[in-house]
């Protein structure tokens, strides 16, 4: 009776002891199911929550953006103020519009302009005139006398011009006007005066002021700069 039971604890005691290593084995074992996607969704879910976060910031940065706008519309219209666009004309190296900084005087923007010509009369200039916005100067070759060197547009619309007010109502004759008094029009340069006058000598002259349009480089937009300003005859 006694072998019976001894017999019996034995068994109970073998069958704790394999129950609580099978237990400590399936505890201790690393998980088998973890998939590579759980660590995506994880980092995913998370960048979600950060961008859900940044989106509904009460400081909504839409307001940053609005001030940055506006200061670069400000800085924008303050360099806007602070130049003017002026056209220069004549015996200079490159001449065209310009635009230069409010308050500059002619010798800046002759410098802009590549300075002027080997015969250029810097000495009939006066290099010390302040510049407007919409002035035209005109740079005189040496021997020239008595053509325009500044003129302005006034808000009325009217030419004035510091050669003396008998000059502003003047007509150019596009049939007869010299390289220099061509280039007094407006978007008119040395190169584009010369052309004009190629122009007018292989076909006997202008018939009309549009046939203007003819002559290359000279356009619609151009010619209505100076059309009242100019005649065939």
């Amino acid at each position: 009776m006694k072998n019976k039971e001894k017999i019996i604890g034995s068994m109970v005691i073998l069958v704790i002891s394999v129950v609580c290593i099978i237990s400590g084995y399936v505890l201790s074992r690393p998980k088998e199911n973890v998939n590579v996607t759980d660590y995506e969704n994880m980092f995913v879910e998370t960048g979600k929550t950060s961008e859900k976060k940044v989106v509904t910031d009460p400081t909504q940065p839409e307001s940053n953006k609005a001030a940055v706008s506006n200061a670069k519309v400000e800085v924008d219209t303050k360099i806007e103020d602070s130049n003017i666009k002026v056209d220069i004309k004549g015996a200079v190296k490159e001449p065209g519009v310009y635009e230069i900084k409010k308050g500059s005087r002619v010798t800046d923007l002759i410098k802009l302009a590549g300075g002027g010509t080997s015969d250029a009369d810097l000495d009939a200039t006066n290099l010390s005139a302040k510049l407007n916005d919409e002035d035209c100067i005109v740079i005189n070759k040496k021997g020239e006398e008595g053509k325009t060197q500044i003129t302005q547009i006034n808000p009325q619309g009217s030419t004035t011009s510091s050669a003396g007010a008998g000059d502003k109502d003047s007509i150019v004759n596009i049939n007869t006007a010299s390289k220099e008094e061509l280039m007094t029009l407006t978007g008119i340069g040395e190169a584009k005066a010369g052309v004009i006058i190629e122009y007018r000598e292989q076909n006997g002259g202008f018939k009309s002021v549009d046939e203007l349009t003819e002559v290359g480089g000279i356009g619609e937009k151009t010619l209505g700069k100076f059309k009242d300003k100019i005649d065939i005859k």
